[in-house]
């Protein structure tokens, strides 16, 4: 019993001090209106974002959250429509078809770097190639999940939710369907603590009321 207040009293100091660190609300905003029946975490990226890039680049961001945040915490990544024309709409696509194959990780800075550094992908086959380079999975494997009604219907989510959030930027992160993570803030107060402070900043956004 006394072990389990000990521990109670720790994970109590340990909020508190999220809470004292936190409370000037620079490294966050609130939304004038609460979402419901949406991800508790939910972060939104583009590949065309170049400040998206950056982040990755350094901090590893998509996967920080998903191995740093408790597993039953309902976690999304998004990839967003609105920088890119066209071509983000496939690469939208790809983001859902990679998240369904377990196979983000391999496919993301890849594709980043294609498009950020080296302006290798312009159409839906520059795309593919990549994400077959990188996967080493089959072209008969690619092409059932690209023609796949389940993928369709989760691009439609994948949207539906994004205009619900009504999003206008990327990076963003939206905890609770209610506290915008400011990234640039988040990077400009605390710099080379940026990865570890961006986990606290989520796990008190998570509890917090």
């Amino acid at each position: 019993m006394k072990k389990i207040l000990i521990v109670l009293y720790s994970i109590f100091l340990s909020y508190s001090a999220l809470s004292y660190e936190f409370t000037n609300k620079k490294e966050y905003e609130i939304k004038k209106r609460n979402i419901s029946d949406v991800p508790k975490v939910m972060n939104f990226f583009s590949f065309f974002c170049p400040y998206c890039y950056e982040l990755e680049k350094i901090h590893n961001i998509q996967f920080l959250i998903k191995n740093k945040i408790d597993k039953k915490i309902e976690i999304q990544n998004y990839h967003v429509n609105f920088l890119g024309g066209e071509l983000s709409k496939i690469l939208t696509k790809i983001w859902i078809i990679s998240q369904q194959m377990k196979v983000e990780e391999k496919i993301m800075m890849p594709i980043f770097k294609e498009i950020q550094e080296n302006n290798t992908i312009s159409n839906a086959s520059n795309i593919k190639d990549v994400f077959l380079k990188e996967t080493g999975i089959s072209n008969d494997e690619y092409n059932k999940f690209w023609n796949s009604f389940t993928i369709k219907i989760l691009v439609q989510k994948n949207d539906n939710e994004i205009k619900k959030i009504q999003l206008d930027h990327v990076p963003s992160m939206i905890i609770n369907g209610k506290y915008i993570i400011d990234y640039y803030k988040l990077e400009m107060i605390f710099k080379k603590n940026f990865s570890k402070k961006y986990i606290e900043l989520v796990n008190f956004l998570l509890f917090k009321k």
